[in-house]
């Protein structure tokens, strides 16, 4: 487990830098090695989202890891409930659901949760750029979404971003600026 002397290794910079070199061992090791219950509050909120991005990254390398990711996301996500704002709560809820569509199915029970709560985190603040990427994402992946909704909530979850962002939040926005540029590019095809 990480002692407070060697979690400095895992600086958000580093995990930054790794997310941009497409190092996700880095990740990795940073989640599978920090012992949870040594961090205060607002290290378990990093660490939760590291857990988000690394869930949506492995799931389509390694189901069983991917599959002990989410069972650990889930009881950490549900352990940070009463910390977290509850739009931001639940855009996190309803990215479990889908990473729990990819891996275990039951589209049906797991969409309408997700949707549930994705509506949920809407009504609750549309300001919160995480919040807005995950609108986006839900309506660039789901077969049936809008790519130009997805564009307008991804442009305004960049805006937010531009303005206010924790430092372990920049993977989120260079995650939000490539949507927004795979929106656009789907859009021009979709007009020629």
């Amino acid at each position: 487990m990480v002692s407070s002397v060697s979690f400095a290794q895992y600086s958000n910079h580093r995990l930054y830098q790794a997310y941009l070199e497409q190092d996700m061992t880095v990740w990795q090791d940073y989640i599978q090695s920090t012992n949870w219950d040594s961090l205060q509050i607002e290290e378990k909120k990093q660490l939760l989202n590291y857990e988000y991005g690394f869930t949506a990254y492995i799931l389509e390398i390694d189901k069983t890891l991917a599959q002990e990711m989410i069972l650990r996301y889930e009881e950490h996500l549900l352990s940070l409930e009463s910390y977290l704002p509850d739009a931001r709560y639940n855009a996190y809820l309803a990215s479990l659901y889908t990473y729990k569509i990819g891996v275990e199915g039951h589209f049906i029970a797991n969409a309408s949760k997700l949707f549930a709560c994705i509506n949920q985190a809407s009504k609750l603040d549309m300001n919160d750029p995480f919040v807005l990427s995950m609108m986006g994402n839900v309506e660039f992946y789901n077969p049936f979404g809008s790519k130009k909704k997805a564009l307008n909530y991804f442009q305004r979850a960049d805006s937010l971003y531009n303005h206010s962002i924790e430092e372990y939040e920049q993977w989120n926005h260079h995650f939000v600026q490539m949507h927004v540029q795979q929106c656009m590019d789907k859009l021009n095809k979709r007009n020629k």
